[in-house]
């Protein structure tokens, strides 16, 4: 009686460890199944900024949710960073989500801003779009206003990050510009970017940079040299004749 009870412990015994072993086999992949995290792009951004001593900022982020993601990493909020910019006051955030009002979450942190906006009941192949509309306080004769930059990326691929900035009636760029504008027209700045910058910031006034651009400098370089190449053939062939 005694061998028969050893062994059924010993069975017993085998088939407990045997249990453990396939558990910590499968756990961790198990659970790796049930959650996973989310995969999105930011396919496109939209940014208007009326420009002035106060600026307000309205920019729209549309992400291609390819994976949602599950369990406690499934997307519930898109979260990004605002930079605190030196003699800048920015106020009144406020925040859309597909065109509906939602409460962004704001946190100061050291030099910049963590900004969370929530999104819900998001599934796999959706398109959500944030928008994002504040106000920029600073000195006359320049903007500088920062920018939310989304944890999610562009591609990197092309320019789908659009921006227009709008200056005071009868100013145009006048220097300090970051990015370098696509075109300036009149009192209008267009751009067209890979990712979204920290800021868009340029020096307005009455005029513009001058007509000694950088480009024009180098131009101005290259027919001098060309037309000192010309003159001193003539000088040799004079000589020589």
């Amino acid at each position: 009686m005694i061998r028969r009870d050893s062994s059924r412990t010993s069975v017993a015994t085998k088939l407990v460890v045997g249990f453990l072993l396939v558990g910590l086999v499968l756990g961790p992949g198990t659970v790796a199944a049930q959650e996973s995290s989310p995969s999105v792009d930011l396919a496109g951004t939209s940014i208007t900024i009326d420009g002035g001593e106060t600026s307000t900022v309205t920019a729209e982020y549309e992400f291609d949710v390819a994976e949602a993601g599950s369990g406690e990493s499934a997307l519930t909020s898109i979260s990004g960073t605002m930079w605190e910019l030196p003699d800048r006051d920015v106020g009144d955030i406020s925040a859309t989500v597909d065109g509906e009002s939602v409460d962004a979450s704001v946190n100061e942190e050291d030099r910049h801003w963590a900004i969370s906006v929530p999104v819900g009941d998001v599934a796999d192949g959706d398109t959500v779009t944030v928008t994002l509309e504040y106000e920029v306080a600073g000195p006359a004769g320049e903007v500088r206003a920062p920018l939310w930059v989304p944890e999610y990326s562009t591609p990197g691929q092309a320019n789908v990050v659009d921006a227009t900035m709008t200056l005071p009636e009868g100013t145009t760029v006048a220097g300090g510009a970051f990015p370098s504008p696509a075109t300036v027209d009149g009192n209008t700045a267009t751009y067209e970017l890979l990712h979204v910058p920290g800021f868009i910031a340029a020096e307005y006034g009455e005029s513009g940079p001058g007509i000694l651009t950088e480009d024009a400098l180098y131009s101005v370089v290259g027919v001098v040299v060309i037309v000192g190449f010309v003159v001193g053939g003539l000088a040799i062939d004079r000589k020589t004749a």
